[in-house]
């Protein structure tokens, strides 16, 4: 009976430690990250201004009714009193206006733009998920890889006091592991300090404290990015989301200049009113007037203080400004995308220079240990290559995590970032 209650608590904490993958940790970030949330809003909010200018274009309907209780003095009549009443129903349609139009596209332009820019918030999202879970995996790795050492070091401290004890070794070779473990000790607080840090900035994107994360296979194949450098630059620039949303804004600023210049055109509106009423000037009272009208009213602008000049030059210069800002957008793309498919490229030849590099180290670690067994070598030459050896080990895990944050920077930038990315790194994942 204990044996079964044993195995059934044993289940019970694997289940509840379950490590969180790749895509589990996305999923929480999509159903709460606030920027996203906010992308989302700012996409519906455009709507409705698009729909706010649409309607300045439809026919404006409206209907009035005043009931009224007059009491009326003259020197003739004396006092009258009598109930007023007054219906109106009133239609007017745009027939011509300029302005309005050229807003409602600029309104449609700027909806267009709020949509891209809810895709790419989507895309950083994934990036921000990707960059944020391999950080704690390297903070997880460097701090297991120093507490790792630092049991090393423990064990050989205490060998070495025995030998101490028998005067087999110096009292300089104890001082030096001393010294050694001391520093990892140090380096241990920081690393536990750094992972801290990088796990607050996991769940600052998903609203919940980081458990256990699924850890990276040994046994990978890293493959280099296809393509020429000059061939994915040039498709970044005119693929990417930020050019495409930037596009639009300029179209936007297009559309505002001319709807601003065209504020100096004639307005021409269709108008239909009807008018029931049985009062008449000062609410005079009056035999019933049953009144249809139907009128095209033609407003000139002429003068209004220099402001709709002032508002044509405002929306020339913002216009001014969405071009520049494509400008500094095309570079820096251009930057983003050199820089993260070098580095994707240059860390797989890192990753085989750091595999062989380990391999080496683990050599050289095992026979300096052999050596100071038999006394050839010293417990410096032994730290020395222990050292090594981790600096090789950590070296390697730091050249994985940088190719998959390189690969998932460049795929961002290029505006090809998509859940099937997400889904083939997870697929690189140790699954619990």
């Amino acid at each position: 009976m204990i044996k079964k209650l044993l195995i059934l608590y044993i289940y019970s904490v694997a289940t509840l430690v379950q490590a969180d993958d790749l895509l589990s940790i996305y999923e929480q970030a999509l159903n709460s990250d606030p920027n996203l949330k906010a992308a989302q809003l700012q996409t519906e909010l455009s709507e409705a201004q698009q729909a706010q200018a649409g309607g300045a274009l439809l026919p404006q309907a409206s209907a009035n009714v005043n009931i009224s209780y007059n009491n009326q003095y003259t020197d003739s009549t004396g006092t009258d009193s009598y109930k007023g009443e007054r219906y109106s129903v009133n239609l007017t349609q745009s027939l011509i206006d300029v302005s309005k139009v050229y807003n409602w596209q600029r309104a449609r332009a700027l909806t267009d733009k709020s949509e891209i820019d809810f895709q790419q918030a989507h895309q950083v999202l994934m990036y921000d998920v990707v960059e944020r879970y391999f950080t704690v995996l390297a903070m997880q790795d460097n701090l297991k890889l120093i507490e790792q050492e630092t049991e090393t070091t423990e064990k050989q401290l205490n060998q070495i006091k025995r030998q101490y004890d028998k005067h087999i070794v110096k009292i300089t070779d104890v001082y030096e592991l001393e010294a050694k473990l001391d520093s990892l000790l140090a380096e241990g607080i920081e690393a536990e300090t750094q992972l801290d840090v990088a796990k607050q900035g996991l769940t600052e994107l998903t609203g919940q404290p980081v458990m256990q994360l699924a850890n990276l296979q040994n046994d990978i194949q890293f493959m280099p990015l296809a393509g020429d450098i000059q061939s994915v630059t040039e498709q970044a620039q005119s693929n990417s989301p930020l050019i495409k949303a930037q596009n639009k804004e300029i179209t936007a600023g297009d559309y505002d200049v001319i709807s601003q210049h065209a504020k100096h055109l004639p307005v021409v509106d269709l108008q239909l009113q009807y008018y029931n009423t049985d009062n008449g000037y000062q609410n005079r009272q009056t035999p019933t007037i049953d009144t249809k009208v139907a009128a095209i009213n033609v407003t000139i602008p002429l003068f209004s203080g220099g402001a709709t000049y002032q508002r044509a030059k405002e929306a020339s210069r913002q216009l001014a400004i969405s071009k520049q800002r494509k400008i500094s957008i095309l570079r820096g793309i251009e930057k983003e995308t050199r820089d993260a498919f070098l580095s994707a490229n240059a860390s797989v030849r890192r990753i085989k220079a750091a595999t062989r590099a380990q391999k080496t180290a683990i050599k050289a670690r095992e026979a300096m240990e052999k050596g100071f067994t038999y006394g050839v070598q010293s417990i410096g030459d032994v730290l020395i290559s222990q050292a090594r050896e981790f600096s090789a080990n950590r070296d390697l895990l730091e050249a994985k995590y940088t190719y998959i944050k390189n690969r998932i920077r460049f795929e961002r930038a290029l505006g090809v970032l998509g859940t099937n990315s997400l889904d083939e790194i997870n697929s690189w994942l140790i699954k619990y």
